[in-house]
């Protein structure tokens, strides 16, 4: 049984430790157990929102960081308690009698915290370097969340900046296709440039922090998958238009290829937090090439869906 102790903790310390330092440091992803917790979390906000409506989303974000940081917490907190009770006379208090199992959990709580040994203390080589190492691993645990914590906000900031600019172009996809179409090529050219600029930085910040993906809000102005809808409908609609119009449809191209970077992301990666269920379409205009056209706007269809949204919501004004 003390084998089992000690094999069942030092494996939970690997995985923990190995997901921690993948998730924070390696701008590549969430680790296993960081993205089972967030599509957890983030399921439990939608369903919330079914009592408290799309307010509940406000806090979405919020509560995916503390969820992944909690599970963190106790995972650590149960694989080293589990390493200590590998050998119960291992730990002792100051009159040298060994710690109980609470004894050992509160203890085990005060190593990773990095605020000391409290009134117990380690007395084999074994666990001496062990609680050496954890608490030198506590302090890098709270810098390194700290750290990974701000990143994230500054990247939730990017993600609601190339919402609202979207928002500024229209509330629907008629209007921003209409504005668009009215102003002067260089006004447009730059409104191109520039959404294209930050779809891109959001999707390098997407890769790099997948709990951005997470944040929301109940502000339409402020919800990136309404305006990013929107803005793609509407470059449909330019597409579409005359021929007169080849020089700037080009440029939507490119503005429309890096969208669809960016929902293949999103299809490949959280495909978990997108429901699939059946397609709506927003616009009953013919369409030129109907199976790209239908796919992708499966894609936004769920996108919608996945934070209680629908194309209703889409087009209006």
């Amino acid at each position: 049984m003390n084998v089992l102790y000690l094999s069942l903790g030092l494996l939970l310390l690997i995985l923990v430790i190995y997901d921690f330092f993948f998730t924070t440091l390696s701008g590549s992803g969430a680790g296993p157990i960081s993205k089972k917790v967030a599509s957890l979390s983030y399921r439990a906000t939608r369903w919330s929102s079914g009592f408290f409506g799309r307010k509940a989303f406000d806090y979405c974000g919020m509560t995916v960081n503390l969820g992944v940081l909690f599970v963190w917490i106790i995972i650590v907190w149960l694989g080293l308690f589990l390493v200590f009770s590998y050998d119960p006379s291992g730990i002792t208090n100051s009159d040298s009698r060994p710690a109980n199992w609470v004894e050992r959990l509160y203890f085990t709580g005060y190593v990773i915290s990095t605020l000391g040994m409290g009134n117990f203390k380690p007395i084999t080589p074994f666990f001496e370097i062990l609680t050496s190492l954890f608490s030198f691993f506590g302090f890098i645990f709270f810098t390194s969340s700290m750290t990974y914590l701000i990143s994230v906000s500054s990247a939730v900031i990017r993600k609601r900046t190339l919402s609202r600019s979207i928002s500024n172009l229209g509330k629907s996809p008629s209007e921003i296709a209409n504005k668009l179409e009215k102003v002067n090529s260089s006004y447009k050219d730059q409104q191109v440039l520039s959404l294209q600029e930050k779809i891109d930085n959001h999707l390098v910040s997407h890769q790099a922090y997948p709990v951005v993906h997470f944040f929301s809000h109940s502000n339409p102005e402020n919800c990136l998958s309404l305006n990013f809808v929107r803005l793609d409908e509407a470059l449909t609609l330019l597409l579409k238009s005359n021929e007169r119009y080849q020089n700037e449809k080009e440029e939507l191209q490119l503005l429309r290829s890096t969208m669809t970077n960016l929902l293949m992301h999103l299809k490949e990666n959280f495909s978990a937090s997108l429901p699939n269920e059946d397609r709506t379409s927003g616009d009953k205009q013919e369409q030129t090439d109907l199976y790209d056209l239908d796919q992708r706007r499966d894609i936004l269809s769920s996108l919608l869906q996945s934070e209680s949204l629908n194309w209703g919501h889409v087009e209006e004004d």
